[in-house]
């Protein structure tokens, strides 16, 4: 049997893992949205939003995001977010976190 390898995923920046457990019963699913915002402004091919499993934090009224960038890539952390009202300022902080200096290709 081979060892395990790295690969380099299809996305060239980072991902954002968005807890299902958290995002399951808010009025605004943060991954859904986040998706479509990434893919609007150009992003989608740079970040990846991805529903996860419990991350164990379970803040109350809000999401739990990891936003975890690839190696070569500075920044990154955890996040609780409350989509309707903080949506747009954690959409910036993905951007500054994971997007490419310059414009969206």
């Amino acid at each position: 049997m081979s060892p395990a390898r790295p690969i380099r995923p299809p996305w060239k920046s980072g991902a954002v893992l968005v807890c299902r457990k958290c995002s399951g019963n808010k009025a605004l699913d943060l991954r859904r949205w986040l998706k479509r915002r990434l893919k609007k402004e150009g992003h989608q091919d740079h970040i990846q939003v991805l529903r996860v499993g419990c991350l164990d934090i379970c803040p109350k009224g809000r999401v739990t995001a990891v936003v975890q960038p690839l190696p070569g890539h500075a920044g990154g952390g955890c996040f609780v977010v409350e989509p309707e009202e903080e949506g747009e300022d954690f959409y910036r902080q993905v951007l500054k976190l994971l997007a490419p200096a310059g414009p969206p290709r």
